[in-house]
């Protein structure tokens, strides 16, 4: 609770006390009670003084006439305004003190109400003739921690810069429906927001989920392909190049097999710089694009046996 309205509370009490304890319910003594409380520099809500069965004995039609506004004007005290006070007729009249707490407490009003504060506005509002005058209560009002305000009397139009205002003014009970229905309505507002929100916060989290299970799943495949090029890649390269040799080149055996018999391997680069060679000094080409820069050149056993060399003529192309 604001310290401003505790203080608030704690000068009335004893008004309260005083007129919870009388057993005696002269009007006379209600009225006195009333101007006291209201003439009171700390006290600045009556709600709670209104409402004690004493001070409401004052709505009985046995009451004098003469004292039965002053039950209206513990009300204007306790949410009205000055202007409230000036428009109701058979008031009892104000003294100074009570002149002055009324414009106070009329000024908060106004100051929550009223945007730009002129002191035009203020003036009219509050029966003020001088903006010296208004200036000396709005001073007054700072001080007493009623309000936060800066004057800004060199302004075009002159204004009342209030930026917080006392929680003071009590409320009107024919003002309690409309304020439930504020409030109801912006606890819906609340209440749409927030669902919107989590509504929001859901979708987040679903989307979430399902892209880690879309990465999971991805590099659960990603492990699997490598792990199937791992098993399959060598044998596939081997049986694809198993039949060649290692450097490039071509091994040929007579009959097609490969491995029998003696075998002599030249290639292009051993032999003459033109890249022929002739076993019977013979002339002829071939061409080494269809089998390699090497080929074997198989003597078979029967022709060294007789001491005969079969002549053959082999050509590399020196690469």
């Amino acid at each position: 609770m604001d310290q401003t309205h505790t203080r608030a509370l704690e000068a009335l009490q004893s008004f309260i006390h005083l007129a919870k304890s009388t057993s005696a319910s002269s009007p006379r003594l209600i009225a006195n009670l009333i101007t006291n409380a209201t003439s009171s520099p700390q006290t600045y809500v009556f709600a709670e003084l209104l409402e004690t069965p004493t001070v409401q004995a004052l709505r009985s039609p046995d009451t004098p006439e003469e004292f039965q506004g002053y039950l209206t004007l513990l009300e204007i005290f306790a949410w009205g305004t000055w202007q409230d006070y000036q428009s109701t007729p058979n008031l009892p009249p104000l003294n100074q003190e009570q002149t002055l707490k009324l414009r106070l407490l009329s000024l908060l009003t106004l100051s929550a109400t009223i945007k730009p504060l002129t002191y035009e506005t203020l003036m009219n509002a509050l029966s003020i003739s001088t903006p010296s005058d208004l200036e000396s209560l709005v001073t007054t009002a700072i001080y007493s921690s009623l309000i936060t305000a800066r004057l800004s009397p060199t302004t075009n139009p002159p204004t009342v810069n209030v930026t917080s205002v006392a929680p003071l003014r009590d409320v009107k009970p024919e003002s309690l429906l409309s304020m439930i229905s504020v409030l109801t309505e912006w606890e819906t507002r609340c209440g749409d927001v927030i669902s919107g929100m989590e509504a929001e916060i859901a979708k987040i989290r679903t989307n979430s989920l399902k892209r880690r299970s879309d990465e999971r799943a991805r590099a659960v495949l990603i492990e699997n392909t490598l792990a199937g090029w791992g098993s399959d890649g060598g044998g596939a390269r081997s049986k694809k190049y198993g039949s060649k040799d290692v450097s490039g080149g071509l091994r040929m055996a007579p009959g097609g097999s490969a491995g029998s018999g003696n075998k002599r391997e030249f290639t292009a680069d051993e032999h003459d710089d033109d890249g022929y060679w002739d076993s019977n000094g013979g002339e002829g080409t071939f061409d080494a694009g269809a089998s390699g820069s090497r080929m074997d050149i198989d003597e078979g056993a029967g022709s060294r046996a007789a001491g005969t060399r079969h002549a053959k003529r082999v050509l590399g192309k020196k690469s």
